[in-house]
């Protein structure tokens, strides 16, 4: 396994050029606070400096290229011959895709910390930001939404992007999922107004986890009429469904 994901460490360098991604994850805020004053806001750094989307876009777009390219470039292949599983070879990947989304997050912050010192000193992280505590804690629990939505999404993508056997059909489904959250968040309430089951829909799911710890747990059950325990439960089972598809169409598939 160590091997495998020594391999997988240098096709991301290699081939996706990790090293450019994560730079401009750090860049990104530090580009946007100091550019634009009217984001020299704590609703701004509690965000990364907006590096947030950046994030999600990124991770999605990484996840696709993992696998695709794979197959696109025929280096599963030898890995294959080398008598690795496609389940270690998949695995690999997973733990690629988390640790990429990590360094991505820790880059970001990063980025915004030197942003501040730079252009906004006087900036108090200990002022309260209301229910969600002060920016500290609020930043925190912005970078665990985000994290949950890539997390989903990126189940979602590897299934597509081993049906299809198309990276580019991937990332513009994981891209839509992530800027079309308000209309998917408009999408679902008529659904669940049209009959009370359609609460447990993926897409309802993914919206209330990517609001979790900015809304009491009392006001999270009233917006979407399910405890927040029973959200977290539910989300842990789609997303171990979609991994487990996807895992599957990937062990099937051909070379």
């Amino acid at each position: 396994m160590l091997i495998l994901i020594k391999q997988e460490y240098y096709k991301a360098f290699k081939q996706n050029k990790l090293y450019i991604w994560l730079i401009l994850s750090f860049l990104f805020p530090i580009v946007i606070i100091g550019i634009f004053k009217s984001q020299r806001t704590s609703a701004s750094v509690i965000n990364l400096g907006q590096a947030l989307l950046y994030v999600q876009m990124a991770g999605i777009i990484l996840t696709a290229l993992s696998v695709s390219q794979e197959f696109g470039f025929g280096t599963i292949r030898p890995l294959l011959s080398r008598r690795f599983s496609r389940g270690s070879v998949f695995v690999s990947k997973l733990l690629l895709n988390f640790s990429v989304y990590i360094g991505l997050f820790v880059m970001a912050f990063i980025g915004t910390m030197l942003a501040v010192a730079l252009f906004i000193p006087e900036y108090d992280f200990s002022k309260q930001l209301g229910y969600t505590g002060n920016s500290w804690q609020t930043m925190g629990i912005g970078m665990i939404d985000t994290a949950i939505q890539i997390v989903f999404v990126a189940a979602l993508v590897l299934m597509v992007t081993n049906l299809v056997k198309n990276s580019a059909t991937a990332i513009g489904l994981g891209v839509v999922m992530i800027v079309a959250l308000p209309l998917i968040g408009v999408i679902s309430v008529n659904l669940v107004n049209l009959a009370p089951f359609f609460k447990w829909n993926p897409f309802n799911i993914y919206l209330g986890m990517s609001n979790i710890g900015q809304l009491s747990p009392q006001l999270m059950k009233q917006a979407m009429n399910i405890s927040q325990k029973c959200l977290i439960v539910v989300y842990l089972l789609y997303i171990s469904l979609m991994y487990g598809i996807a895992y599957f169409i990937f062990k099937k598939r051909s070379v």
